[in-house]
């Protein structure tokens, strides 16, 4: 795993009951440079004093002024609620120091959803998403890296990381397939988690992999890293599917603080390509930074030289408004015509899911992507993420796939082999509406 820097390392004194959690944590203890206060054990009663010294010990800032970046964000170890309840716990909260919540409580004390359904049909009709309807997995919450358009890389104040995978995996895993027959392909994604920079002390996506394996499904890790050697040692890893989050080199750089190069990624799926592992890549979200087209034309032609991936998908940043956006990222950064464009767009993207750029914005850099991988690979299945259906209904010519039935990255099932297991529960993206849903 990452040979992180934590400022401060606690661990719930109910870790101690299984002699398995200690083990794990005392792997990944001796795989990151302890601080000074080493790992220190505290009880549901300390809660608020344990808050009040990691918001001492750590602030956003410090993703770009601790001397190991990202790397330096306090852990916490805890034992994952299996039966996903969220108590509201009035004592404790009552005592926390400002600033902090109930959020905050129910990561240090374990509740840490177990799944998460993503894109109902109703949902994505109500935002003009097009997607795939699925539940993903998640045994933590938060991520090494320091991404600046996410939450929990710019400013969580702790990783919280549930140590009970074995219980996991016999009970929450096969809770989910019993209830989704029809889902073939699950992904362990945290959560605004990378789970294989965790790995192998974490030992959890070779564990997952198995229990895939054993209800025959498959499983998707989503990364940023480059963390990925230890997965030839993984015996049943027919059963993953690698999917990265990449980007240009700038924008990994200066916008990405703590998460893998972009060259790097690359490298890292082609090594899970040549241990039989299928590997997908998205540009997610794609930062139209200053010299966009430039970097990524190099970075697009580094991917189809070292890699044959089943699909690549685009995704300009969204999720924003032109001033949200600039409080989480230096607008400064980016491509100055494209900002000012959004900028004239702003009145007519408020509210809009896809802002801040607006569809013409969008769709010139789509079709941009979507030439530069033409010239390298005429046969990889192209697509766009979570984007509306006016920009499906001008990009399918390009892309070469239908909205109702494109395969992306990460889709509930979509099978190694470029395969969709399209079934009654499923027969088709959320494009469409099933039949007996209303209009």
């Amino acid at each position: 795993m990452y040979r992180l820097e934590p400022v401060r390392v606690y661990y719930l004194d109910e870790v101690e009951s299984d002699p398995r959690m200690v083990a794990r944590m005392e792997r990944m203890l001796g795989a990151i440079e302890l601080p000074e206060s080493g790992a220190q054990k505290f009880s549901r009663d300390e809660v608020p004093g344990v808050l009040e010294d990691l918001q001492a010990a750590w602030t956003p800032e410090m993703v770009f002024s601790h001397p190991a970046g990202s790397w330096g964000r306090p852990l916490v170890f805890t034992v994952q609620d299996l039966e996903d309840t969220k108590p509201e716990y009035e004592e404790i909260v009552a005592g926390l120091p400002e600033g902090t919540g109930l959020g905050h409580v129910h990561q240090l004390l374990g509740h840490i959803d177990t799944a998460r359904p993503y894109h109902e049909r109703e949902d994505d009709w109500r935002k003009n998403y097009v997607c795939w309807p699925t539940k993903d997995f998640g045994t933590m919450s938060g991520c090494p890296h320091g991404c600046q358009y996410c939450g929990a890389g710019k400013s969580s104040l702790f990783t919280a990381i549930g140590l009970n995978i074995e219980e996991f995996m016999e009970v929450a895993v096969p809770r989910v397939i019993a209830e989704r027959p029809w889902q073939q392909c699950f992904r362990m994604i945290g959560w605004a988690a990378d789970h294989i920079a965790w790995e192998p002390e974490y030992d959890c996506i070779g564990r997952y992999a198995a229990t895939l394996a054993a209800h025959d499904r498959y499983g998707y890790f989503h990364s940023t890293s480059a963390n990925v050697d230890w997965l030839a040692d993984v015996e049943h890893r027919d059963r993953l599917i690698g999917i990265w989050s990449t980007a240009c080199e700038s924008a990994a750089r200066n916008i990405e603080p703590g998460s893998g190069p972009a060259i790097e990624r690359i490298e890292a799926a082609a090594k899970c390509q040549e241990m039989g592992i299928p590997v997908r890549f998205k540009f997610k979200p794609l930062m139209p930074v200053r010299n966009w087209r430039e970097e990524h034309a190099s970075i697009i032609e580094q991917m189809c030289a070292l890699t044959t991936p089943e699909s690549i998908g685009f995704c300009v940043v969204m999720w924003n408004s032109v001033e949200s956006l600039a409080a989480k990222i230096d607008l400064d950064l980016l491509d100055p015509e494209l900002v000012q464009r959004a900028r004239d767009a702003s009145e007519e993207m408020e509210g809009v899911i896809t802002g801040p750029f607006p569809h013409d914005v969008r769709s010139e850099i789509y079709h941009f992507m979507a030439e530069q991988v033409r010239r390298w690979d005429k046969d990889v299945l192209l697509y766009i993420s979570t984007e509306s259906r006016e920009m499906w209904d001008e990009m399918s010519p390009a892309l070469g796939q239908r909205a109702e039935s494109f395969f992306c990255g990460c889709s509930s099932i979509a099978l190694p082999g470029r395969k969709l297991a399209a079934s009654r529960d499923c027969p088709h993206s959320t494009y469409k509406r099933l039949e007996q849903e209303p209009a």
